[in-house]
């Protein structure tokens, strides 16, 4: 038997009990010894009244000995703690369920899966506090009404609308009520389903839903983490970066997909080659160059079917497969992986979590690391790795690609020979103003609205031709461009003045019509609607119309 098993409280209550009985078996030998007949039953009976107010030789007062005056108060106080714990013993669940209903400011997550487990880990871990319930029909009883965010995280392996259900009934629920999280995620399991869930969603232009998958912004977490280690190395990122993705499981996939959008930054000259080895290579190289365009244009991604076919030493192996077993003994058996530097092996483990503290670095680790070669990491630790004062486990849509439009301005300024810092906005998205965040954001919130005008909206991208706006669509287009471009900042504060502040929030742009515009600004606008293809195709989307052209009939 160990403490947790046998706390203070009982020990000591425990304790009480002998001590009652024992000062008043002592006290009532001493105090009726006249009794004529007395028994040694007699003693046990009224010892045992003791704790109910109901011993006769205490009852009547009088002069008694210490002992059982100590014990008839003792006892009848011991049965009133009784009595309490036992009642608190009692309602315990009823008041932890009422302060749960009336609770403020908590994040919700439904579900009891490792996707459930995952995300309440990463949330507990940024300081947050979580309450859970298996599913939707529990939401009254956590709170819903007072929380800040909702993540649905029910197994919808066999229902894949599993999640969006319970998503839509919490914010139906909340629409009624008048109150209640303004975020609310949906889990995915199937990465092709959540892209269409998420293009649906972007064209309804109400942000605070999202559809994920965990995989897809664990690869990206662990993408923009190794990209920047690359490039922010001392002495520079090499000429030629090799990397090897071994796998061909969504979190491999989401994760070459990462690191290309995330090397757009790294500048003319520099070189990411990544090798996917896997079986059926070709065919899912062919499927990530066909739907996302960063790994078509900005690294070179080799189809590498047998495992270091690839030739030469790469600098960093990534071993992801679907399954962790499979991808631990690749890690430990491929012997031709162990020849780069510190940290040159990386190794997903999720479903073996548990054995990320064996490879650990003390001296009482239970399994060698290959010298610091082995690096172990997990969708947990890659979650709870994001720095968050939302009560939230990750960036949603929105953000997502309010960031890559920021990324395809950085890379476009760079390209124009544009250096780092030298207006406010050449910064990287985490130092990016308050105020420039919130206006890349409302182009996203805005853009259905846009493309509305012209009979378009928002897709999965599927291989066909990029639809391209010219002529007078594409400048009513750039009209609405800087229309939602001075409503977001006059929203933030800004105002019109004939020379640009960035400190004063004052600019000369605002307040004047687009057919005012210099020709060169106008251009600008411009340049963002024709740019509208190549960012979304960054998320696995493109612009699609209602109308398909006539085809002519031969």
């Amino acid at each position: 038997m160990n403490r947790a098993s046998l706390p203070w409280s009982r020990i000591g209550f425990a304790v009480l009990v002998v001590v009652s009985l024992s000062l008043g078996w002592w006290g009532l030998m001493l105090d009726t010894t006249h009794v004529p007949g007395r028994t040694w039953y007699d003693v046990v009976y009224h010892d045992l009244q003791l704790f109910v107010l109901g011993a006769d030789p205490a009852s009547d007062g009088g002069p008694l000995s210490w002992q059982l005056q100590v014990a008839r108060f003792l006892a009848p106080g011991t049965a009133v703690y009784a009595l309490f714990e036992a009642a608190r013993a009692l309602f315990t669940g009823e008041i932890r369920r009422f302060n749960q209903r009336r609770a403020r400011g908590h994040a919700i997550v439904v579900g009891e899966t490792d996707a459930a487990d995952t995300v309440t880990a990463a949330l507990v871990a940024a300081g947050h506090r979580v309450l859970r319930t298996p599913d939707a029909a529990g939401l009254p009883g956590v709170g819903l009404t007072g929380a800040t965010v909702l993540y649905a995280c029910v197994d919808d392996t066999t229902d894949a609308t599993a999640n969006v259900l319970t998503v839509a009934e919490a914010e139906a629920a909340v629409r009624r009520a008048g109150s209640g999280p303004d975020r609310l995620y949906a889990h995915v399991s199937d990465p092709d389903l959540g892209v269409a869930l998420q293009a649906r969603h972007l064209s309804c232009a109400e942000p605070g839903v999202d559809f994920f998958t965990l995989d897809v912004i664990a690869a990206q977490a662990l993408a923009v983490r190794e990209v920047r280690r690359i490039l922010d190395a001392p002495g520079g990122p090499a000429p030629v970066t090799h990397l090897v993705v071994v796998g061909s499981g969504e979190f491999a996939k989401a994760l070459v997909v990462g690191l290309a959008r995330e090397w757009e930054l790294a500048g003319d000259g520099l070189r990411l080659v990544v090798d996917l080895s896997a079986d059926d290579a070709d065919h899912v190289a062919g499927e990530l160059r066909a739907r996302w365009s960063p790994v078509a244009q900005r690294i070179e991604l080799r189809a590498v079917p047998v495992l270091g076919a690839g030739g030469g030493a790469p600098d960093t192996v990534y071993v992801c497969h679907a399954s962790d077993g499979v991808s631990l003994r690749v890690a430990l058996t491929a012997t031709r992986l162990w020849h780069g530097g510190p940290g040159s092996l990386v190794l997903l483990l999720d479903g073996l979590a548990g054995l990320t503290s064996a490879f650990g670095t003390e001296a009482s680790r239970v399994l060698d690391n290959l010298d610091g070669r082995l690096r172990t990491v997990t969708t947990r630790d890659l979650l709870a790795d994001v720095e968050r004062v939302e009560a939230r486990a990750h960036a949603d849509m929105y953000e997502r690609i309010a960031r890559s439009v920021h990324h395809v301005y950085l890379r476009n300024q760079l390209e124009r020979g544009v250096g780092w810092g030298e207006v406010p906005a050449m910064v990287r998205w985490e130092d990016l103003p308050d105020d420039l965040r919130a206006s890349n954001r409302g182009w996203v919130v805005g853009l259905p609205a846009r493309l509305s005008r012209m009979g378009a909206t928002i897709a999965p991208r599927d291989g066909a031709p990029d639809v391209v706006f010219d002529g007078a669509e594409l400048d009513r287009l750039a009209e609405a461009e800087h229309e939602l471009w001075e409503s977001v900042r006059v929203a933030a504060g800004w105002r019109s003045g004939p020379v640009r502040d960035d400190a004063a929030r004052i600019h000369p742009m605002i307040g004047v019509p687009w057919s005012e515009l210099s020709e060169s600004n106008r251009e600008k606008d411009r340049d963002v609607v024709r740019l509208l293809p190549e960012i979304l195709a960054e998320f696995g989307l493109e612009v699609v119309r209602y109308e398909m052209s006539p085809v002519a009939v031969g």
